[in-house]
């Protein structure tokens, strides 16, 4: 038998899910009136002898079992007295005994006619058991069941995907199934992955959850990727059934990910879901960020990837679903009485649902209670209307008014680091700010700025006892740091300097490319921080921060004085540091050493250390290009040096050739093995082979173009053209005149 308590539906939602049950229940086609002013009427039938019977509902979970009793005593019997019906049904989602029902029946006697008219959870939830389609057909009833929920929070997940689960089982009360909900399942269900678009605050985020969670009630076991495809390829399972979300994939900076060729990786990713039956990839990204990602990276062009976008937009929502956010937000809230009554006020509601900034986001911000706590009811409108008139500057009154310096530092900081920040460095943080020169006018311990913080700015993600993360607790709040704090060069340099984070610096490039700062401004940052460091603890020691700087500083900056002789300083840090442990930047640090006369070609311990980077460190695709320049500059004439570099490619580039070649669209059109052109593999080898700062031979060309599998290239297209010409059929959206949308809108929001 079911076991539901109907909390996740609001009091209209439970009417509808009534009628539906007693239609079953009772073998009769039920007539639903529209929410509002029903004079006691929620839905109605006639007997076999024509007489009327009406079906009232009360949905008074909030309010309890002795104030219905009063609310029937006090203004329905009364009701039913002037309706005067042959037959009066009563149904209610609260629990009710055999006495409770004896009470509710003399109350409202003679009009009802037995016991068995008045139906309380436990009756509904007999009915229920008994139709699996009225289930199905509630949406937020049937994925928000207790043994719907024990199944997913049961199932075999761990750390931080359990913790968004529960997250998103959390907010689900809010949720409205709208027309966008069902397209995008659709699209999943044809093509087993969907790329989730839209502008900041539409509801990308929300509509990703509930569909991660759809397949979590569904067996699938949930795959929550933090920070690149490799979490989710290191856990894929070829015999399990399993869905892998991927919010905000290109990151708040396109550049992070392209950089870290996320790009390839996700287009990869998507093909091999394509092709498996058991898996489903759901990812968002706000559409500017895309957009820019298209324009750096032709892959998503070339492998269509249009065909699994979605496109959220407010302009898909109809004012009806609008509606349905707002009263949801209120009904499943903590607003108090006085509050939501501005709201309700000459019908204020309709200027929110009408407004042209109306998004899902902003809902959520003007009725959260924490932030209403010292907003008196009376001025409580002022505050709707001014978010929805300023949407940009929602975080204004948090950072600047509600949080003290060092909060508001501590939240500009990790906007500048563009990702999230684990307990360790964020402690390290908050000690860095309070020693540092950045004003502090009061200061509190690290645990009171934390709890501050956590669920007014920040999130925090508790993976594991030892792994706890933090992040912004919405990514529009970088959108205002950006617009209103970025411009102080000074403020930013202190706060880098505390951060010292080499993703802190990536981001500030990618504002750089996307022209939000200019390239003087961004080389003013690298050459101060490159001074502060060679003044301050450990500033002679090589590390992250320090090789992303000179990384990025090589293509920038003409060193001289203080810096040219900090860098030579850091140069003799880095050869001495040992095995290379820092990626590209370190190689591409060197090699601009070398063209600064900072490194000594001929000196047998650099010789010896370039030997070991050829034949004895495990390169990744990056790092050959920054090692092969080494080894052009340095092997004159190419000795065996070269040779072994050239052998370790080789050998690399055929191990994933054929891969390589499907992802980057090479022969996208062959079909029949007889008639392919490979032509198009060996010149993309051959551009590949270029890229690189030694000398490749034509018969290095043809060696790798045979370990490309033709077939697999075709099999691959031909899994592809299954789906290119699949026309994605629109749902018909149900439309309303502005005359009768105003209406259910005002029935909606109804009180009586």
């Amino acid at each position: 038998m079911s076991d539901y308590d109907f909390s996740s539906l609001n009091d209209k939602e439970f009417e509808e899910l009534s009628t539906d049950l007693l239609s079953f229940h009772l073998g009769s086609r039920i007539e639903r009136f529209k929410p509002g002013r029903d004079g006691g009427v929620d839905g109605r039938f006639f007997s076999s002898e024509g007489d009327e019977v009406i079906i009232q509902c009360k949905h008074w979970l909030k309010s309890g079992l002795t104030a219905l009793i009063r609310s029937i005593e006090s203004t329905e019997a009364e009701k039913v007295k002037k309706l005067d019906p042959k037959r009066y049904i009563f149904v209610t989602s609260l629990e009710l005994s055999r006495a409770n029902k004896i009470k509710i029946k003399s109350l409202l006697s003679p009009y009802i006619l037995s016991e068995s008219d008045i139906f309380g959870n436990e009756d509904l939830n007999d009915i229920l058991s008994k139709n699996i389609e009225v289930e199905r057909k509630h949406y937020k009833l049937w994925i928000s069941s207790t043994n719907i929920l024990t199944t997913i929070l049961n199932s075999a997940i761990i750390g931080r995907s359990r913790h968004k689960l529960e997250e998103i089982v959390e907010e689900s009360n809010r949720y409205v199934v709208t027309q966008s909900h069902n397209q995008a399942m659709d699209k999943l269900e044809k093509i087993h992955s969907v790329i989730i678009t839209g502008s900041p605050g539409v509801g990308k985020t929300s509509l990703a959850d509930q569909l991660c969670q759809y397949y979590s009630a569904k067996g699938y076991e949930f795959c929550f990727i933090e920070n690149s495809l490799n979490e989710a390829e290191d856990i894929y399972r070829e015999e399990s059934k399993q869905v892998f979300y991927f919010d905000d994939f290109l990151g708040r900076n396109f550049l992070l990910a392209l950089d870290s060729h996320q790009d390839s990786h996700v287009i990869n990713f998507i093909k091999r879901i394509e092709k498996d039956k058991k898996k489903r990839f759901i990812l968002t990204s706000r559409s500017n960020i895309l957009n820019q990602g298209k324009r750096l990276s032709d892959l998503f062009e070339i492998k269509n990837m249009n065909k699994n976008e979605y496109e959220l937009s407010i302009a898909s929502l109809t004012d009806i679903d609008k509606a349905k956010i707002l009263y949801n937000h209120i009904w499943f809230g903590d607003l108090d009485e006085d509050h939501i009554s501005e709201i309700y006020k000459e019908k204020r509601y309709l200027k929110i649902i009408k407004h042209q900034n109306f998004n899902p986001r902003l809902i959520s911000f003007i009725t959260d209670h924490h932030r209403l706590s010292d907003l008196e009811p009376s001025d409580y409108w002022d505050y709707i209307d001014r978010t929805l008139s300023n949407p940009k500057d929602i975080w204004r009154n948090a950072l600047e008014v509600q949080v003290d310096d060092i909060c508001r530092h501590i939240v500009v900081a990790v906007c500048l680091h563009g990702k999230s920040l684990s307990e360790q460095r964020l402690r390290s943080l908050y000690d860095e700010i309070v020693t540092s020169n950045i004003n502090v006018t009061s200061y509190k311990s690290y645990e009171s700025v934390r709890r501050l913080l956590v669920g007014a700015l920040l999130n925090r993600s508790i993976l594991d006892k030892d792994n706890i993360l933090y992040d912004l607790f919405n990514p529009s709040i970088a959108d205002f740091v950006i617009s209103n704090y970025l411009g102080d060069f000074n403020y930013i340099n202190e706060l880098l300097i505390s951060l010292r984070t080499p993703e802190s610096i990536s981001n500030l490039n990618s504002l750089k490319v996307s022209g939000i700062i200019d390239e003087e401004y961004y080389c003013n940052f690298l050459e101060s921080q490159l001074i502060r460091l060679s003044i301050s603890k450990n500033g002679n020691k090589i590390d992250s921060y320090k090789l992303r700087i000179l990384s990025h500083s090589a293509s920038l900056l003409s060193p001289k004085g203080e810096v040219f002789e900090y860098i030579k300083i850091l140069t003799k840090s880095a050869l001495s540091s040992g095995s290379c442990s820092y990626g590209i930047d370190f190689f591409d640090f060197i090699n601009w050493a070398l063209s600064l006369d900072l490194i000594n070609p001929y000196d047998l311990g650099f010789q010896s250390q370039l030997k070991d980077w050829v034949y004895d460190y495990e390169k990744d695709m990056e790092e050959f290009i920054p090692i092969s320049k080494l080894v052009a500059a340095i092997d004159i004439p190419p000795s065996d040096l070269t040779t072994k570099l050239k052998e370790v490619y080789i050998d690399y580039l055929s191990e994933d050739i054929t891969r390589d070649v499907i992802e980057e669209g090479i022969m996208s059109d062959a079909y029949d093995p007889e008639s392919c052109d490979s032509s198009e593999i060996s010149n993309y080898i051959a551009n590949r082979f270029s890229e690189l700062g030694v000398t490749f031979e034509e018969a290095d060309v043809e060696f790798v173009s045979e370990n490309c599998d033709i077939d697999d290239i075709i099999q691959s297209n031909m899994n592809s053209a299954m789906y290119e010409d699949q026309q994605y059929e629109e749902y018909k959206e149900q439309r309303y005149s502005m005359r009768s949308t105003t209406d259910a809108i005002d029935d909606l929001f109804d009180r009586s």
